[in-house]
């Protein structure tokens, strides 16, 4: 067996042991096709891919689609945000402060309190991940929040 399998199957078994979802018999919960929705009749769509709904206990985790020329308008959150652009060109400002550009691979730490706002400034879609150490999404709107699904 080669090293990788080796550490796949210790893993797996390691999984096997513990209880990650003890009201539906301890089987980890899986879900497929989250990914890859693209707005229909508003801006911008902020969809969850885990939540208390879908199983996780402490953390929430969305796939966060604007189209070209949508800004997220200001808000904060009283914890951390981490964002990963898995695709398109945007830029984000903390504080009012200056526009930081970011593109897929980039990953921005957003501190707890930190008003905040992101634009999509490319031609296509803007595709980020945002993770949340909290079970209950408790975002405060700074500005109105826009078209949202």
């Amino acid at each position: 067996m080669n090293p990788g399998t080796a550490a796949l199957q210790v893993a797996h078994t390691a999984l096997e042991n513990q209880d990650v979802n003890s009201t539906s018999g301890g089987a980890m919960p899986v879900h497929h096709h989250m990914l890859g929705r693209t707005p229909s009749v508003t801006e911008r769509i902020l969809f969850p891919i885990a939540d208390q709904a879908l199983g996780t206990r402490a953390s929430l985790v969305y796939e966060n689609v604007l189209n070209p020329g949508t800004i997220v308008p200001l808000h904060q959150h009283p914890f951390e945000e981490v964002i990963v652009c898995t695709a398109g060109v945007a830029e984000c400002s903390l504080n009012a402060g200056p526009w930081e550009r970011y593109e897929p691979g980039s990953v921005l730490i957003i501190p707890p309190n930190t008003p905040h706002t992101l634009r999509n400034i490319g031609s296509g879609l803007l595709r980020q991940l945002a993770f949340m150490p909290t079970g209950v999404n408790e975002t405060v709107w700074l500005e109105d929040k826009g078209s949202i699904e």
